[in-house]
């Protein structure tokens, strides 16, 4: 009789752990993760923003509860990404590769944002009044740049005949750059989009736009990355492929509505003027089976090549794009 009890009693506890096994991981999926989300001030971050006001965050399809906070200097947001005190990093692409360079870290990315030639989100600006016809003419001056773009800004000095210790590179948080110029504190300006158009609008026409790295540089520019640790990717892989989810069918969405996604990035950024708003100029992006790695590796020997970051990053061994067949669900 107590071998039936007991017999029983074991059946029944079986049972319970296989039902905690089955349930649990099903549990788990049915909830929402949370996620914290470090984003630049520019165009880039425009995806992360609409995914967030148009509710595909919440879908149920992805199941994301995301904190997005802004973060002036990517070195900044790269170091939060790295001590875990965020998830998620958006970044420029050149900011990114001076971070793996000079910390030997991998970082992995997913989902990418492409500036183009074509529509451009970028320009060198030159104070009014001051003749510059030609890129030389950076002898002697001084440049206002963002914490994002003072990479590519080393690079592009170098690229010239320009003896670098002559030009003078001065940050600023991102809305400060044009009060810098009118003012007179440098002589031109790099700003990204909202504030390239804001440029625009202030002032004529810049000198060069459409690339972050410049015409007279003969280089890709991916514009930015989203991107997770390779720590982060291996205990929270779940986490990845829903943010991978959110960022695919946001890239779906804006491709239809190009308008609202204007409004959407006004909106982030504060932006009222109606005309500004229609003016604004939008990115490509690319999702990770459409990022190009050899670009990448091309971007970072440019930036090499021109002193911007420590020589021997291969980006190809480190295998920083995450394969497509990783993210399925």
């Amino acid at each position: 009789m107590k071998l039936k009890h007991i017999l029983t009693v074991v059946i029944i506890l079986l049972a319970a752990a296989l039902g905690a096994i089955l349930i649990i991981p099903l549990v788990k999926l049915s909830r929402p993760v949370q996620v914290k989300v470090l984003v630049e001030p520019s165009v880039s971050s425009v995806p992360v923003y609409y995914a967030q006001e148009k509710g595909i965050f919440e879908d149920k399809a992805v199941k994301v509860e995301a904190t997005i906070e802004r973060v002036e200097d990517p070195q900044k947001a790269l170091e939060a990404l790295v001590a875990g005190q965020a998830d998620f990093a958006l970044v420029p692409w050149p900011e990114a590769l001076r971070w793996m360079s000079e910390r030997g870290d991998t970082l992995l990315c997913f989902f990418a944002v492409e500036f183009k030639v074509a529509t451009p989100q970028e320009g060198l600006f030159p104070r009014k009044g001051l003749r510059f016809d030609k890129i030389s003419d950076l002898e002697g001056k001084t440049v206002g740049v963002t914490a994002g773009t003072k990479t590519a800004m080393q690079a592009i000095v170098t690229s010239t005949e320009v003896d670098p210790a002559t030009v003078t590179i001065k940050v600023y948080p991102s809305e400060k750059l044009l009060a810098a110029l009118e003012s007179e504190e440098v002589d031109l300006i790099l700003p990204l989009e909202p504030y390239f158009t804001l440029a625009k609008v202030h002032l004529s026409e810049p000198f060069a736009e459409g690339a972050m790295f410049l015409k007279w540089i003969n280089s890709p520019y991916l514009g930015s990355g989203l991107f997770v640790t390779t720590e982060y990717f291996h205990d929270n892989e779940l986490a990845v492929k829903r943010m991978n989810k959110a960022m695919e069918l946001t890239y779906l969405e804006m491709a239809k509505n190009q308008d609202t996604t204007r409004a959407v990035l006004a909106r982030a950024f504060g932006i009222e003027d109606e005309q500004l708003i229609e003016r604004l100029n939008l990115p490509g992006f690319q999702r990770t089976h459409e990022i190009d790695q050899n670009a990448i590796q091309e971007l970072a020997d440019k930036l090499e090549i021109y002193g911007a970051i420590p020589k021997g990053l291969n980006t190809m061994d480190m295998k920083v794009v995450i394969p497509k067949e990783d993210l399925r669900d």
